[in-house]
């Protein structure tokens, strides 16, 4: 009995022992993390301010060098095939459709490690909430556009906000206003202006596909505004502006169908060699905003962007492109939306911080077309034990 007790009174005082310090834990991390809120904001703030303008120069300064090397043809020319993963040629030949093919894309594509003080508050978040939020998060960083196109992503996501001055609407490509600007293209038009030469100068390669997601943050810099159907058919001034007769329009998809849905029910995407060379921009289904903007021409002929939908609206006739963000979803609806309506799927392989190998099978074999990931093939691949490719490849024809 006595040696009972004294095994019983050795595991209550370690057991106190853990809780104790895990109590000290949290009351320590919850201080800081007050503390933090209340002297570290200015300090995030001044800081991505900083890293703001330099993220600005540097893109400015990047987009400027691209021009001359292009200009004088020293750039380095994309093998698409090799890339791909498939005969890239052949497919064109084989009138293989937009819709047949699934791509390795990338999401928060523009994003760039965040300054040092965000990522204090996170390593303080994720003690407070016991890891439920990751400390690692604001680390992310992905190369440049130009860059993940020399690596054969053909789908990029970028996040942007809304900045008026006066009678200017202008677009900035970030994740947060004031607290995340980390963006290796924060000029939105600038941005588009890299897309655009980069595939002048790789006139054969595979449609580009651009996700536009307005974001709507509560903390707003000066000049900002929360996006409306005003703003988005501005972004569809731009984009017709910059890329011109490179762009494919829902007009130019449908062709001669009444919608985009007779389109699909009658196999009518266009194939991937009336698309070669060429860009297609989605519209990131946001609140009401995306529903404006179908009602102005719910036939889509008159915009320039695809509405980006979700499941329940799968059968609408402007329906072309889906979200259907959580692998266990596709897993679902993968042989329904993609194989029996023709539709176009995009879905999330993981987020940062967070994978495993079972979502990834799952969705390199579902047949989605558009396999978002925040682990691609880098330019720089050490100590690399995780990424998202078709090995071979970053494409592969599906139907």
């Amino acid at each position: 009995m006595k040696i009972q007790l004294f095994y019983a009174k050795i595991f209550i005082s370690n057991f106190l022992g853990d809780y104790m310090q895990a109590v000290f834990k949290f009351v320590a991390s919850f201080l800081s993390l007050l503390f933090f809120l209340f002297t570290g904001l200015p300090c995030i703030i001044t800081e991505s301010k900083s890293e703001r303008e330099e993220n600005i120069a540097q893109q400015i300064e990047r987009v400027e060098s691209l021009s001359e090397a292009y200009a004088s043809g020293n750039y380095q020319k994309a093998d698409e095939s090799a890339l791909a993963g498939f005969d890239v040629s052949k497919a064109y030949a084989d009138g293989v459709k937009f819709n047949e093919v699934a791509y390795i894309a990338t999401h928060n594509s523009y994003q760039l490690e965040s300054v040092p003080s965000y990522r204090k508050l996170y390593r303080d978040l994720e003690n407070v909430t016991f890891g439920l939020i990751d400390g690692n998060a604001p680390e992310y960083s992905s190369d440049t556009l130009t860059e993940q196109f020399n690596l054969g992503i053909r789908s990029v996501e970028l996040d942007i906000e809304t900045v008026v001055d006066g009678d200017d609407v202008s677009f900035v490509c970030s994740h947060s206003p004031l607290l995340d600007m980390t963006s290796s293209c924060y000029n939105f038009r600038l941005a588009l202006e890299e897309i655009k030469m980069w595939s002048d100068a790789n006139p054969c390669h595979l449609p580009i596909t651009i996700i536009v997601e307005p974001k709507e943050f509560f903390l707003l810099e000066v000049g900002m505004r929360f996006m409306n159907v005003k703003y988005a058919n501005e972004i569809d001034k731009l984009l017709i502006d910059v890329f011109g007769d490179t762009l494919i329009t829902p007009a130019d998809m449908m062709g001669d169908y009444s919608s985009l849905k007779e389109m699909r029910e009658n196999d009518g995407w266009l194939t991937l060699d009336e698309c070669a060379g060429k860009v297609v921009v989605l519209l990131h289904d946001t609140d009401d905003v995306t529903s404006k903007y179908i009602k102005q021409d719910e036939s889509i002929r008159t915009q320039a962007m695809f509405p980006m939908l979700r499941y329940k609206d799968r059968d609408k006739d402007y329906a072309s492109f889906l979200l259907v963000n959580r692998p266990a979803d596709i897993a679902k609806y993968a042989n329904e939306l993609i194989y029996e309506k023709n539709l176009i799927v995009r879905t999330q392989v993981d987020t940062y911080g967070s994978y495993n190998e079972e979502d990834r099978k799952l969705t390199l074999l579902s047949g989605t077309q558009i396999l978002s990931t925040d682990y691609p093939k880098k330019t720089d691949m050490t100590d690399v034990e995780y990424y998202v490719d078709f090995e071979p490849g970053t494409a592969r024809i599906i139907k």
